[in-house]
């Protein structure tokens, strides 16, 4: 085999038959007879194999296009073959891509396939792109029959990676992840994988007996957000696993359209401890660009709109540097359009003149309410609904609106609300806005964006230019009882994703007692939030992006002294805690759990525990296993309760109920 390129512990290398891309972790070997790279092999650093020799089919194929492996009538060819070092970024870590084109000469269409490979670790990811000269032979019709009824088979889905598994390796789990949190609690959906031939989800993970495996990841909006033509993600045929989904129906192509997929993660782990922790690893080299801050938004008071002027904003921002918050988001009702409502409900077309600060309510500046704000040493945020009735087609123009707010008034960090990425012209606008604003501004604006409703990025999507902003839950009538704020369900949806994101990723909601309407829980009396004290609320949030739901201005002294607390324990440790990675412990969240969370920073052998019992568990003593940790003792620093270590990774946790308990190991 002959070097193409190297660097550090990456090795490309091939022959007239074959390309190897890999590192002192991993090793891929692709079979290029087809035209276009077929995996035969795919091993670990200690000469396991996962990947069957026994491949049939390209790895790659888009829909209603003849793949390589489909007819003889049908020839790909592989034009060039190339790598080079990418350097790091905010998008991304120093990483190698190898790039291989190619060309299918009886349609004239050309593919990009692109690998990214990270020095000693783990994983390949793959990225293409086709450029169409004719439209995809398919059918499609929201009215059924048609949809399937003259597919070829290999036409049929777009596949964006593909593995044929090594016979000790299966499918077995699934993971989903719901967007529109505004319609439900239940976020995180793991569903065991049998004999599914179709399977949803972001993630897919195939495991030996030995608990070693491989993962996919795709890195694209949640599974119910989608727009391909397929209704499912994964198609699994045998031994064989087709990660699908590139992100485009083909209704949206047309001659001459170059279109590059979502990228798809390989991950292989030796263990079932491994796996865990590979994929927090992946997250932190995929977006180096992490930071930790608590922001304080008004809008979960719910009179924002009632109270919103120059004199309650000022209020605003010296209450909010009274609570230590980093940022102030000055919500919806700022601006001359009035309200999203105009936008999602009416379907207003935005003028110049609607993003202009209006006069009625805050006479046409913000100058007034920064000086209140860097007297109060807090930083200014704000929200912001780019156009979404318009596929953001207007995105060079409002980028430049929030340029004009960053450099005139020092605006760092926008919510992005309302979005519907509904086609994939809007979701490459959008990108677009997002990449501009971020380089005009030498990567000093930072973006929030939400993920309650709508057709929306998610969770593995955009995560390079901000963090999620999780839901709305609210304590006042304004919402319902259902779906209102409980501590129970803000730690539960916290826990189940923590299992796999990372909460520095996550802005978690704390709400202030001092809103709770009892009125919007009459007939739910158990589902009344007031159980749990002000702290344990505050304390959920200590380990991701606390977000201040409230007025401060318009709370009690008590409230804010408790929020203040939390705040100066944020401030102090976050630094440490962005270094960790984080994990769920304990029981799941369910009204009588004693649960929390674990964050290792294997490197500094340094960890922190935040346990919570919750107000219906009648264990007082209960032992809780702490993976990557060996910690003989530990200190606590807030809360209630007692920590005693059993044996290596297992502690006992004594606390009072409805009580939290943060320590930092000794």
């Amino acid at each position: 085999m002959k070097t193409l390129f190297r660097y550090q512990d990456i090795r490309i290398s091939s022959d007239d038959s074959h390309l190897i891309i890999s590192n002192s972790r991993i090793s891929r070997k692709l079979d290029l007879s087809l035209g276009a790279p077929k995996t035969v092999s795919l091993s670990d650093d200690s000469g396991r194999e996962f990947a069957s020799a026994q491949k049939e089919t390209a790895d790659l194929a888009f829909i209603g296009m003849q793949a390589a492996h489909s007819t003889k009538r049908v020839q790909w060819h592989i034009t060039d073959i190339s790598a080079q070092l990418v350097p790091q970024s905010y998008k991304d870590s120093e990483h190698v891509k190898v790039s291989i084109s190619m060309e299918e000469a009886f349609a004239e269409t050309k593919y990009l396939r692109e690998y990214l490979i990270y020095p000693a670790f783990p994983g390949i990811s793959v990225q293409n792109t086709v450029s169409l000269q004719v439209q995809p032979l398919a059918f499609w019709t929201n009215r059924g029959g048609l949809n399937n009824k003259r597919y070829f088979t290999n036409q049929r889905e777009s596949v964006a990676d593909s593995i044929c598994c090594a016979e000790d390796y299966r499918p077995e789990l699934s993971v989903l992840f719901r967007g529109r949190t505004d319609e439900t609690n239940e976020l995180v959906v793991e569903t065991p994988v049998s004999d599914q031939e179709f399977v949803c989800g972001n993630l897919l993970y195939c495991n030996g007996k030995d608990g070693s495996g491989f993962l996919f990841l795709q890195e694209a909006p949640p599974s119910e957000e989608r727009r391909d033509l397929e209704n499912y993600d994964f198609r699994i045929t045998g031994k064989q696993i087709d990660s699908c989904c590139w992100g485009i129906h083909p209704s949206e192509t047309y001659r001459g359209c170059k279109f590059t997929g979502y990228r798809h993660d390989l991950i292989v782990y030796s263990s079932s401890e491994e796996q865990k922790s590979l994929l927090k690893q992946f997250i932190r080299l995929r977006y180096p660009s992490k930071s930790m801050n608590i922001m304080v938004n008004p809008w979960g008071c719910g009179k924002f709109r009632e109270y919103i002027s120059e004199e309650f904003l000022i209020e605003e921002m010296k209450a909010a540097g009274k609570i230590h918050a980093d940022f102030y988001q000055i919500d919806d009702e700022w601006q001359t359009g009035k309200s999203l409502s105009n936008l999602q409900n009416y379907n207003r077309r935005v003028r110049e003149d609607f993003w202009t600060i209006s006069r009625e309510r805050l006479n046409g500046s913000f100058d007034k309410i920064i000086a209140a704000a860097e007297h109060a040493g807090v930083k200014p945020a704000l929200w912001f609904a780019p156009s979404m009735n318009c596929e953001y087609e207007d995105w060079k123009a409002q980028a430049e609106t929030l340029l004009a707010f960053y450099r005139e008034y020092g605006f760092t960090n926008f919510k992005i609300d309302g979005v519907l990425i509904r086609t994939k012209k809007a979701e490459d606008n959008l990108r677009l806005l997002l990449e501009y604003v971020h380089e005009k501004s030498n990567g000093k604006v930072y973006f929030n964006l939400d993920t309650t409703n709508g057709q929306r990025p998610g969770y593995w999507f955009f995560l390079e230019y901000g963090n999620i902003f999780l839901e709305n839950r609210y304590c006042h009538i304004y919402y319902n009882a259902e779906y209102n704020y409980h501590p129970e369900k803000t730690l539960r949806n916290l826990w189940d994703l923590s299992k796999y994101l990372d909460p520095a990723d996550l802005q978690i909601e704390i709400p202030c007692t001092d809103d709770i309407q009892h009125e919007t829980y009459k007939d739910f009396p158990d589902k009344c939030p007031d159980s749990y004290s002000q702290e344990y609320w505050a304390a959920i949030a200590l380990f991701s992006n606390p977000l201040i739901w409230t007025a401060p201005s318009k709370i009690g002294e008590s409230s804010k002294k408790i929020l203040r607390k939390i705040a100066d324990l944020h401030h102090k440790y976050r630094d440490q805690l962005i270094q960790c990675e984080i994990y769920p412990i304990g029981s799941r969240p369910d009204g009588a759990s004693v649960t929390g969370f674990l964050a290792v920073d294997k490197k500094l052998k340094k960890s922190f525990l935040l346990l919570f019992r919750e107000r219906l568990s009648q264990e007082e003593n209960v032992a809780i296993s702490l993976p990557f940790c060996s910690a003989a003792k530990w200190r606590r620093i807030s809360g209630e309760g007692k920590i005693r270590v059993i044996e290596n990774g297992v502690i006992s946790v004594e606390m009072p109920q409805k009580q939290y308990l943060f320590a930092e190991s000794l």
